[in-house]
């Protein structure tokens, strides 16, 4: 034993358990609350299931066995119809491989190289959480995700509770040390709730494969397989605990445990900001738009649908510019800036759902370009109807002056990125010229400008908008041009 204890082998984690009848810690006797939320139970806009299989994807897992039952038909329908899942899936049906019984682990040990990750279907988490279990497995180690006493939702896992003599009530991240496991979670709420040593484990744990049958061994299987294997690697020394918090994990299971879930995921929203956000979209778009990316997920609609429904939106707005009017154009200004609010849906919905893509991506962008030029054109066309230019070549020729420079900073933006897309090159440009070409896609290439419209439009000023974004557009395009032209040649000439 002491020889594999000391060895330096790191092993691999790219294998997952998933229990979608149970949870980790449940096995011998599923309490009434697991059965509360099922694989089947869908949270923003997925089932529990087909979230964790993503997830785990997601983290770098590549190889998933999921002990599944009566579910188990609709499960596998979901997972062979969605062409996001590349993991591959093994079905284990529990009436032949049930979760309580040793021999299912035991052979599940034999299929399993380095450790696995074992976990429920009932929580949802982030990739993030899986990269960090995987590379804390990486090292031998037994890791078991815990919350803190009291936290909203732990109370309902039916698990238990760990104990640790260097454990720190407020931090217990990355710490390794000789745990004690105490009897289940769903004892006196008095000691649950009081011993502030103590931490509930959650419903994920990292096992490595040799550990996985030792409960064969065990006179009291009743306690549940996985629990035995924990307490044999604690008695080894080799467990670690870390912490769930940061990494958006919550138990669905107890009461309002669904809805519980789904708020958080919505919230998580709020925290991740587009590349190109500015302060309008940080403190406005982005607040509204969470109210619409529940609603279209409720409704299914995929992000590229977004996509089209924003353009749609803004492009009825220029038409209402078009006509010139005063109460039109503010009428064309609310639309405009509906549609920047429902264009940050797409993004939500794509990673609310893992349905991000390369092609979603540069529809959005060109999607947003040209929304941007056909106001600009209804703006022009509307100043050349009425106005004080009424009648006037000057408002045309300023259209085509913001819609040419628009399409130029579009095709410069669009190389920056492609710039940024290949590290190498990317990096072979001076620092101070990367920091200011990021500078200026932050603060410039965003649609802030669209309470600017807004202003103008209530101001009766549209045309003066359109003098402005027809200068504007050509500033920023021969700036970044500038930059990004000296960048590379410096790039060139370091080189050689």
């Amino acid at each position: 034993m002491d020889g594999t204890l000391n060895k330096p082998e790191i092993t691999t984690v790219d294998t997952a358990i998933v229990l979608a009848s149970c949870g980790v810690f449940d096995l011998a006797a599923p309490g009434p609350r697991t059965s509360q939320v099922l694989a089947l139970t869908r949270v923003g806009g997925l089932t529990l299931f087909q979230r964790t299989i993503l997830t785990l994807q997601r983290g770098g897992i590549s190889q998933i066995f999921a002990l599944v039952g009566e579910e188990e038909r609709m499960l596998r329908r979901l997972i062979q119809a969605d062409d996001r899942v590349r993991a591959a899936v093994r079905w284990l049906p529990v009436r032949e491989f049930p979760p309580a019984d040793p021999k299912t682990w035991e052979v599940l040990a034999g299929e399993v190289k380095g450790s696995c990750l074992i976990l429920g279907c009932h929580m949802i988490f982030t990739p993030s959480l899986i990269e960090l279990l995987r590379e804390q497995g990486q090292r031998g180690q037994a890791v078991v995700v815990a919350g803190r006493p009291g936290d909203e939702g732990w109370a309902a896992n039916p698990g238990i509770l760990m104990r640790a003599a260097s454990l720190n009530h407020h931090e217990v991240s990355g710490v390794t040390s000789r745990v004690v496991f105490h009897d289940l979670a769903r004892m006196a709420e008095t000691h649950y709730g009081q011993d502030v040593d103590c931490v509930p484990a959650g419903d994920m744990v990292v096992l490595p494969a040799r550990l996985l049958g030792v409960s064969g061994s065990w006179k009291t299987p009743e306690t549940g397989p996985i629990r035995l294997a924990l307490e044999q690697a604690a008695a080894e020394g080799i467990v670690q605990i870390l912490s769930a918090g940061g990494h958006g994990y919550v138990d669905a299971r107890g009461e309002n445990g669904p809805e519980r879930a789904q708020h958080l995921l919505f919230q998580s929203l709020q925290t991740v900001k587009g590349g190109f956000d500015g302060w309008v979209d940080r403190y406005v778009n982005r607040k509204l738009s969470a109210l619409l990316t529940r609603g279209f997920i409720w409704l299914g609609l995929s992000p590229n649908v977004v996509t089209i429904l924003s353009m749609i939106v803004g492009l009825l707005g220029a038409w209402m510019f078009a006509a010139g009017s005063y109460q039109l154009g503010i009428l064309g200004a609310l639309l405009f800036q509906l549609s920047v609010i429902i264009d940050c849906c797409d993004g939500e919905v794509a990673r609310l759902t893992f349905a991000e893509s390369k092609f979603g991506q540069e529809l959005d962008l060109i999607a947003d370009n040209f929304v941007h030029m056909a106001i600009f054109a209804g703006i022009a066309w509307g100043s050349y109807n009425m106005g004080p230019w009424q009648g006037s070549s000057i408002p045309l020729l300023l259209g085509v002056l913001a819609i040419m420079g628009n399409g130029v900073s579009f095709w410069l933006v669009n190389q920056v990125r492609y710039l940024k897309a290949r590290p190498l090159k990317w990096s072979k440009l001076p620092s101070c010229h990367r920091e200011r070409l990021e500078r200026i896609l932050h603060r410039l290439a965003n649609r802030d400008f669209s309470i600017v419209v807004i202003l103008c439009a209530g101001l009766g000023i549209l045309p003066w908008f359109l003098a402005l974004s027809a200068v504007g557009s050509w500033v920023f395009a021969v700036t970044i041009g500038w930059l990004l032209r000296r960048s590379l040649r410096l790039a060139s000439s370091s080189v050689v």
